[in-house]
C-alpha cells in the first residue's frame, strides 16, 4: 500500500496540493514587469503556511527575474525586537544568498552594529547586477502581536522594500496595519508599500479539487461522481478537513478499485469521531457569533435578514455556509455535527450573555463564580471585592467606592511582606531614586515605589515578593479607587464596574499567588 500524500498536522509543512488558481493569482502580481509586494491573509489552518512554502520553493532555485527567495516562519521563535528582527532577517538573506552570490553573502556579517545599512548596501549591489530575491515572511502576525518592535524597524524594512532586488510576501491572519499593537507601528507608511488588496486563502473552490484528489490517480482509484459532490459536502472545502477525509479514503482503498457515495460517508463517520480535536480547533477559532450561527445552520436554513454580511462572507470564507439569493445553508457537514453538540453552551451564553440588559443582569453571578475559583486570598481583601460585586445593582457606582479599600488593603499586605515592622526601606533601594526612609503615607507616592522595586527599564526587580502584574493591578485600583470617591456627577454603568471588579478579582489571585511562600512581618 502506498504512503498517503494527504496530511493533516505534523512536523513540518504539507505540499501543496489544489489552489492551482490560487497560486497562479499571486505569481501574476510577482512576475509583472513592476512586481508587487504581497499580503496573503485567511483564517488559522487554511492553508496559507501550505501556499507560501509552495511559493518560496518556486522561487528558491531561480525563475521569472529572481534570483533565490527564503521563507521564515515568525510562529517559532519569533523576534521581540527591531535589534532581534534586523539580525534573524538578515541571516536568512545571507543564507539564501550564499550559493548563488558568495561574496554579497560574505558582506553580510551578522555581528556587525550596522547590520541595516549591509542589508541596504547588499540590496543596492542586487540591483546594479539587475537581480532580485523573494522573501516570504509566513506568521506576521506574531511579530505584530509584540510591542517591543518599534516603527523604526519598519521605516527601515520601507526603505528596503523600495529596492527593486526585493520583493516581500507576507502570511497572517488580518491585514497587516490591522495586527499592530501599537500606534507607532500602525502609522507607519511600511504598510503603503503592499498591493492594496490582500490574497485571500479560504476553503477549496471547485476549480481546486481536480488538483487535490490527483494522487487518487496514481493508485488507478477512481472517486466516482456522487463520491467527489460527497467530499464537498462533508468537508465544505476545509483544507485541514479535506485532508483528514482523503487520508482516510485513500489508506483503505485498493488500487483499481472505485469509490462511491457510499464509501465517502463510512469514512466521514469515522472522521467525525476520531478528529474531534481537530474540530474543536476550528471551533474555537470561529467567534461567538459565527459560533451561534453554525449552531442555528446545524438544523435549519437561515434567512440572509438574519446574518449580517460580514459573517456570511466570514462563514463562506471558510467553507462552513453557503447562500443562495435569500437563504443561508450549511455546507459542511462534518462542522455541522460538530455544532449541533455545542449548540447548548452556545445558546446558554446567548441566554446570559446575549445583548446589553441580560449581561447586566448576569454580570454579577459571572463575578461571583470567578472569586469563588481564587484560592488564599486575605479575608479581609476579600470581603471588600464581595461587596464591590453584591453593588453592581441598583446602582454601579456604589460598587466603584470598594476600589480604594481594595487598593489600600493589597499594598498594606504588600509593605508587610516586602519590609520590617517598622516599615523602613532596604538602604539598597536608595539606588532607584526613592527619597525617603519609610513608605510613605500617600497611596500614589506608594504606588509609585511599587514601581520602582518591581522593575523598570533601567533596573531589574528589587522586590521579594510582588511581581509586575501585581503591581499593575493595584496601581489601575488605586486610581479607580481615587475615581470612585470624587465621581462628581459622572455616571458609571454596570459594564464599566464590573470591568473594575473583575481586575480586583484578577489583584486577588495574582496577590495570594506572590505572597504564598513565608513572609516576615506581622498581620497588617
Amino acid at each position: 500500500m502506498s504512503s498517503s500524500p494527504y496530511r493533516v498536522l505534523g512536523v513540518g509543512v504539507p505540499p501543496m496540493l489544489g489552489r492551482e488558481q490560487l497560486f497562479e493569482d499571486i505569481l501574476r502580481h510577482l512576475i509583472k514587469a513592476m512586481p508587487d509586494h504581497m499580503c496573503v491573509v485567511g483564517p488559522p489552518l487554511f492553508g496559507k503556511s501550505v501556499l507560501l512554502k509552495h511559493l518560496a520553493s518556486h522561487f528558491e532555485s531561480g525563475r521569472d527575474h529572481y534570483l533565490t527567495a527564503l521563507y521564515w516562519d515568525l510562529r517559532h521563535g519569533t523576534p521581540q525586537t527591531d535589534v532581534e528582527f534586523r539580525r534573524r532577517f538578515a541571516a536568512r538573506v545571507k543564507e539564501a544568498l550564499k550559493p548563488v552570490q558568495p561574496d554579497l553573502s560574505e558582506d553580510l556579517a551578522l555581528e556587525e552594529e550596522e547590520l541595516g545599512e549591509l542589508l541596504r548596501l547588499v540590496l543596492e549591489e542586487l540591483e546594479k547586477k539587475g537581480l532580485r530575491i523573494l522573501a516570504v515572511l509566513d506568521g506576521f502576525d506574531h511579530v505584530l502581536a509584540g510591542s517591543g518592535i518599534t516603527g523604526n524597524l519598519w521605516s527601515e524594512m520601507r526603505d528596503l522594500g523600495q529596492r527593486a532586488s526585493l520583493r516581500l510576501v507576507t502570511g497572517s491572519r488580518r491585514r497587516l496595519r490591522e495586527l499592530c499593537r501599537t500606534e507607532d507601528s500602525r502609522t507607519s507608511d511600511f504598510w503603503e508599500i503592499f498591493y492594496d488588496t490582500p490574497l485571500t486563502v479560504g476553503c477549496f473552490q471547485r476549480h481546486d479539487w481536480s488538483g487535490f484528489l490527483s494522487p487518487f490517480n496514481s493508485r488507478r482509484v477512481q472517486l466516482d461522481r456522487s463520491a467527489r459532490k460527497e467530499i464537498r459536502n462533508w468537508t465544505g472545502g476545509v483544507p485541514v478537513l479535506s485532508a483528514a477525509l482523503a487520508d482516510r479514503l485513500f489508506a483503505g482503498a485498493r488500487e483499481g478499485v472505485t469509490l462511491s457515495k457510499l464509501d465517502v460517508d463510512r469514512a466521514a463517520g469515522v472522521i467525525v469521531e476520531e478528529r474531534r480535536e481537530l474540530l474543536a480547533v476550528l471551533w474555537e477559532n470561529c467567534s461567538i457569533e459565527l459560533q451561534a450561527d453554525l449552531a442555528a445552520l446545524a438544523d435549519r436554513d437561515m434567512p440572509l435578514s438574519e446574518v449580517p454580511d460580514q459573517r456570511r462572507r466570514d462563514l463562506e470564507l471558510r467553507g462552513f455556509a453557503d447562500s443562495s439569493r435569500i437563504k443561508l445553508r450549511s455546507s459542511c457537514r462534518l462542522m455541522a455535527t460538530y455544532a449541533r453538540h455545542q449548540a447548548s453552551d452556545v445558546e446558554n451564553l446567548r441566554r446570559l450573555f446575549g445583548d446589553a440588559e441580560r449581561f447586566e443582569g448576569n454580570i454579577r453571578s459571572l463575578l461571583e463564580l470567578r472569586l469563588a475559583q481564587v484560592g488564599g486570598v486575605d479575608l479581609e481583601l476579600r470581603g471588600y471585592v464581595e461587596r464591590a460585586i453584591r453593588d453592581l445593582h441598583p446602582d454601579a457606582s456604589h460598587s466603584v467606592v470598594w476600589m480604594r479599600s481594595i487598593a489600600e488593603r493589597a499594598l498594606n499586605l504588600i509593605w508587610v511582606a516586602e519590609l520590617p515592622l517598622d516599615r523602613s526601606l532596604p538602604g539598597a533601594w536608595k539606588f532607584l531614586g526613592v527619597r525617603y526612609d519609610r513608605v510613605p503615607r500617600r497611596r500614589g507616592q506608594q504606588c509609585n515605589l511599587l514601581r520602582l522595586i518591581t522593575g523598570t527599564e533601567e533596573h531589574a526587580p528589587v522586590s521579594q515578593f510582588v511581581t509586575k502584574p501585581t503591581y499593575l493591578l493595584v496601581d489601575h485600583l488605586q486610581s479607580v479607587g481615587d475615581f470612585g470617591q470624587h465621581k462628581e456627577g459622572d455616571t458609571v454603568s454596570v459594564p464599566i464596574a464590573a470591568a473594575f471588579c473583575l481586575t480586583a478579582i484578577g489583584l486577588c489571585e495574582n496577590l495570594s499567588r506572590d505572597l504564598a511562600t513565608p513572609k516576615r512581618g506581622r498581620s497588617p
